[in-house]
């Protein structure tokens, strides 16, 4: 929103400490969050600008390679091509992004609330139940149906709607048939309930809050790290740009990924490589009045919810040599197969926002157990271009 975007110039400074400065901070947070008890983290869009995501707020003479912010551009008029943009579906997590499941890893970060809706965390494999997303996420739509409330993430933007606060998809809930809404939160409209509860309870809770590329101006999100100031705990804003909240705050001016490749150079802990994971879940059911087996593979996330990542699916029977096509996530066929033994072959067609090629596999039949999930991770190197990895996994 434009009336949103800095007014001063003072607003619009961008802030650089001197690299020997930078490194001193840097090693103070890092034994911050090797001390503390309870570290929280509080994301911006700031954070996604070297994923090459322009953020909101930076001004036309921003450092950043993505350009002025998107609020930013609409109250100046500003129409240059930035030299860095990417697509949110397209965009790879950044080292920051990295660090933080690092950390989560590690056991020092407890919680992370992010501003975001880009869904880069939770494509970098921070857990979802430890990140409350205040904004929503792109992907992701929910079902509003009272007592159902059912998510379903996509591997596609599932906005549809034209008007601003106008949030309704054109699917249904698997669970409840309701309609299904976006998840994303326009000016004007009240925070998810769980996320906003729990992010207030985690920041209350925290002794170390680090925020990282927020403009800490937007409310009821910006009032959480003032929360952790407010009960005594730890306080560091990253950032280029001022903040309100930085008398309350350790500052550390400079660009986030250095920031955190230094902290996290102190903490002893490697930064991992991003690669993409997809989970599939495979079930057996059989209906014992009509004698039919019936076979379901779907996508899903990391608490087992559905997550539409797969384009297509086809399944072969060795046995009964039956094949089926299907461009649907979740997948459901009833062979003539008893799907007791002999092998699968399953071959996956995906959308291609990291040039994932097709990814065919062989499972024996007998290792999918009947009316239960059986859990696969598949594994895509997204800098080499290959999948690298199939087993089975937990949720």
């Amino acid at each position: 929103m434009s009336s949103t975007a800095h007014k001063s110039k003072e607003e619009k400074k961008e802030y650089f400490d001197p690299e020997e400065e930078l490194d001193k901070k840097a090693k103070v947070l890092a034994e911050q969050i090797r001390n503390s008890k309870h570290f929280v983290a509080f994301t911006g869009a700031g954070i996604s600008t070297s994923a090459g995501i322009a953020d909101f707020r930076s001004g036309v003479d921003t450092k950043l390679a993505t350009g002025p912010g998107a609020w930013e551009k609409k109250a100046t008029g500003y129409n240059k091509k930035p030299a860095v943009s990417k697509p949110m579906h397209s965009a790879i997590p950044t080292p920051t992004h990295m660090a933080l499941v690092a950390l989560e890893r590690a056991g020092y970060l407890k919680y992370l609330i992010s501003q975001n809706v880009d869904g880069l965390h939770r494509k970098s494999g921070f857990p979802s139940r430890k990140l409350a997303e205040l904004h929503g996420n792109t992907n992701l739509e929910v079902c509003r149906s009272k007592g159902c409330g059912k998510q379903y993430l996509r591997d596609f933007r599932t906005r549809t709607a034209q008007k601003v606060h106008d949030h309704q998809t054109s699917r249904k809930c698997e669970n409840c048939g309701g309609k299904l809404y976006d998840s994303i939160i326009n000016f004007g409209e009240n925070l998810p309930e769980y996320e906003l509860t729990e992010g207030f309870r985690q920041s209350e809770k925290s002794d170390l809050m680090l925020c990282l590329g927020s403009s800490l101006r937007v409310t009821p999100a910006a009032d959480m790290p003032l929360e952790t100031a407010r009960n005594k705990g730890q306080l560091v804003i990253v950032n280029l740009q001022s903040t309100p909240l930085d008398k309350y705050s350790t500052r550390i001016n400079g660009f986030i990924d250095n920031v955190m490749i230094k902290v996290m150079k102190y903490l002893d802990l490697e930064i991992p490589e991003f690669s993409l994971k997809r989970r599939l879940n495979i079930t057996k059911s059989y209906d014992q009045a009509k004698k039919v087996s019936t076979l379901k593979l779907r996508g899903v996330d990391d608490k087992g919810d559905p997550y539409q990542v797969f384009k297509s699916i086809e399944v072969k029977l060795a046995d009964s040599k039956e094949n089926f096509t299907s461009d649907k996530d979740p997948m459901v066929v009833k062979p003539k197969s008893d799907l007791q033994k002999g092998k699968m072959t399953m071959k996956f067609g995906f959308h291609g926002h990291y040039s994932e090629c097709p990814f065919e596999v062989d499972i024996d039949l007998d290792r999918i157990l009947w009316e239960q999930p059986n859990y696969f991770m598949l594994e895509y190197s997204v800098k080499t271009g290959k999948w690298i990895k199939f087993e089975e996994t937990h949720i």
